[in-house]
């Protein structure tokens, strides 16, 4: 405590402590003032946005949480198509398969440009890089639209390496396209004789000369005609004429007396039906229900009932007859090139997803699609009225299938083959669906979609003389 000398000493002391407490208690006050100032402004500022997001939400769908800065939506369709596509199809620590087949689930790819003799598209900035060829998507496309078809589709496979070179689909009714795909399954006709076929050869000893009996005509369902003994019957006819010609009956008595139920499923196992084949688009399972029932199996294993598959995987199983047996897993993206020019992704490898047949199983089955063509079902599609070959010197081999369905409903017209020659193979499925009127077949597709990859390869058109007297 300061001592006091007089009157005037003391008073200054009070003086001084007295100006002490006032800048004390006014430094408190300005701390407080400022304080407040600060909760005022957060405040405001956080009532502000609160009553703005308030107010559009009630008015606008978005996309957006947390800090992340909210992205407004002009209509209901695009918040739609934002639900799936609201991220980085790569990501910063690199490309991220998973992220872009998230994209194509609800993106189908677009072929419309063209560089270095590859379909591009853009996507988040990124170029994708297909393998699809340009002459093989847009000859298929072409052929769809000039005969007005009420759908079409194709899917064509490198048979060795599994990369897929076209993939192509038309609805002449542009509000009907999402029904038609070559993702999609479909009701598969007599495709599935070439897996009833594999059966035979591989388990049972069947070879092309193998004679069936059989009464009635090559085709329809008469149910006495196919139950009857497989060794009996007016007909004969054999193995390899039955697979080119289709016969009906002959097939419904090797599934139903030889193959059976439980050797015919394992075939259509080990040719991936029911199972997911690993693919960057949102590719179905093609799908086999062989039943118990002694007739239904039959049926089964001629084509009749019981059996989808989608055009892509008929073309691999094309593939397999032609490259020795071998299931091939498709790839799509050759490579894909980052927005500063860099390649980020590459397809490396051929992954076999199983070994269906054999290579001499393949071979047998391959003479047989060949015939199929040269004396059989479809031959009309690849010889003119002149009895003339229209693709010379190249080697082409095939399936076809007939039924009727109603997803989208029509008769349903297949082809499933392969084109050997010049160096290069391809294997191709083609499927129209009509209603009432042919305008053209799925051997008709194929045969013109071969012609173009192999003779217009390159830009170079060249047409052969058997194509030019071709009927219409």
């Amino acid at each position: 405590m300061e001592r006091i000398k007089d009157w005037k000493s003391y008073q200054k002391i009070l003086n001084r402590q007295k100006r002490k407490k006032n800048n004390f208690a006014s430094l408190i006050k300005l701390i407080g003032f400022l304080i407040f100032v600060i909760l005022l402004v957060y405040g405001s500022v956080r009532i502000f946005y609160f009553g703005k997001s308030y107010l559009l939400i009630r008015n606008k769908q978005f996309r957006g949480t947390g800090i992340r800065p909210i992205n407004f939506i002009k209509d209901k369709a695009e918040a739609v198509k934002s639900a799936t596509l609201d991220f980085n199809p790569f990501l910063d620590a690199g490309f991220s398969v998973k992220a872009l087949k998230a994209y194509f689930r609800h993106n189908p790819p677009v072929f419309n440009k063209i560089k270095n003799g590859r379909y591009i598209q853009k996507i988040a900035g990124y170029t994708i890089v297909y393998t699809i060829k340009p002459v093989i998507q847009k000859e298929a496309e072409k052929t769809f639209k000039e005969y007005a078809v009420p759908f079409g589709v194709m899917a064509a496979v490198n048979p060795d390496t599994g990369a897929v070179l076209g993939l192509a689909s038309y609805s002449h009714n542009k509000e009907r396209k999402g029904e038609i795909s070559g993702l999609i399954p479909y009701p598969s006709g007599s495709l599935v004789k070439i897996i009833t076929a594999s059966a035979a050869i591989e388990s049972k000893g069947f070879y092309p000369g193998f004679n069936i009996c059989y009464n009635g005509g090559l085709y329809g369902t008469n149910e006495a005609d196919w139950k009857q003994n497989i060794s009996t019957g007016l007909n004969r006819i054999s193995f390899s004429l039955a697979f080119a010609k289709s016969c009906d009956v002959a097939f419904g008595k090797v599934a139903g007396f030889y193959v059976g139920r439980r050797l015919l499923t394992k075939y259509f196992n080990k040719f991936y039906f029911n199972k997911n084949i690993p693919f960057i688009l949102n590719l179905q399972e093609s799908r086999a229900d062989v039943p118990n029932q002694f007739y239904q199996l039959e049926l089964t294993g001629a084509g009749f009932e019981n059996v989808k598959i989608t055009p892509l995987q008929a073309a691999l199983i094309s593939a397999v007859i032609i490259n020795g047996g071998k299931l091939i897993e498709p790839y799509i993206i050759e490579k894909i090139i980052s927005p500063d020019g860099h390649v980020i992704y590459i397809h490396k490898g051929i992954k076999e997803l199983d070994n269906p047949v054999t290579v001499k199983t393949a071979l047998i089955l391959k003479q047989m699609m060949i015939k199929t063509i040269t004396s059989g079902i479809g031959r009309p599609d690849f010889y003119n009225a002149y009895n003339q070959y229209v693709l010379p010197g190249i080697i082409a081999g095939g399936k076809t299938g007939t039924i009727s369905g109603n997803n989208p409903e029509g008769l349903y017209q297949w082809f499933a083959g392969f084109g050997e020659g010049n160096g290069k193979k391809i294997a191709i499925s083609a499927l129209v669906i009509e209603n009432p009127v042919w305008r053209i077949t799925g051997g008709g597709v194929a045969e013109k979609t071969l012609f173009a990859y192999f003779f217009k390869h390159n830009n170079l058109k060249i047409a052969s003389p058997a194509r030019k007297l071709k009927a219409g």
